[in-house]
């Protein structure tokens, strides 16, 4: 994979573009032991060496994303009938034809979704070993009763077994609105949760995935994880070498 140098030492934490553009100008900036001062020169990430001042620089070969994924659009990299999240990011985003969304949210939900390059990170994420949360805003069609809540916190027996016990906090006072927090990622979970008692889910929205929330994110906005959410991230799912 290449990537302008600008571009890649701004990601490595160099500084802004404009920053680095002025270290690169300087003669700062070295590509396989030679001078490159300019900013715009494609760098191959698997086997060139990048040095500034003499500090050689590891590549980052994984990418880490998270997004705001609006009502409308399918968690897919591809699908022939409908619209899929890649449409809505920039194929110039550094790993772009490498990455995947990290597991699914219904296509009338909204809310977050991570995006990345790393298989082993992913799997963590979505198995229940793992015992990742999962956190959403949910609206529903009418107050949810104590003892359902009771019930559901408990566990649920859909036709492809029962569910792990969640945990759910009432949002208003009309009780129609709740914060729920699953430890797995089947298909439909949450609708089919709160369907099993007669609930209709008007509205659904991931705030949160393990340490990582969605934040003042727009929606349809993608941003790469900062350097403090890979730490917490790696630590929570034991992969430092992954997250290098």
């Amino acid at each position: 994979m290449y990537l302008r140098l600008d571009k890649f030492l701004s990601l490595a934490g160099w500084g802004s573009r404009k920053e680095v553009r002025h270290l690169i100008k300087k003669g700062k900036v070295k590509v396989n032991s030679n001078i490159i001062k300019d900013p715009e020169f494609k760098i191959n990430l698997k086997t060139d060496l990048v040095e500034v001042e003499n500090q050689k620089l590891d590549f980052k070969i994984n990418f880490y994303y998270k997004f705001y994924k609006p009502k409308g659009y399918i968690t897919s990299t591809k699908d022939p009938k409908h619209p899929t999240v890649m449409e809505l990011i920039s194929s110039n985003l550094p790993g772009y034809k490498e990455l995947f969304p990290v597991g699914r949210l219904d296509k009338d939900a909204e809310g977050l979704l991570l995006l990345t390059n790393d298989g082993i990170l992913a799997y963590r994420i979505l198995h229940p070993k793992w015992k990742v949360p999962k956190i959403y805003e949910v609206e529903l069609n009418r107050a949810l009763k104590d003892e359902d809540k009771i019930a559901l916190e408990h566990g649920v027996e859909l036709i492809d077994g029962i569910t792990l016990p969640s945990k759910i906090e009432y949002l208003n006072r009309e009780k129609n609105k709740v914060k729920l927090e699953v430890y797995e990622g089947r298909y439909h979970l949450v609708k089919r949760m709160f369907k099993k008692f007669g609930y209709q889910i008007l509205n659904l929205k991931r705030v949160a995935i393990g340490c990582i929330t969605l934040d003042d994110l727009k929606e349809g906005e993608i941003r790469a994880l900062n350097e403090q959410e890979e730490k917490n991230i790696k630590k929570c799912l034991r992969v430092e070498e992954n997250l290098k």
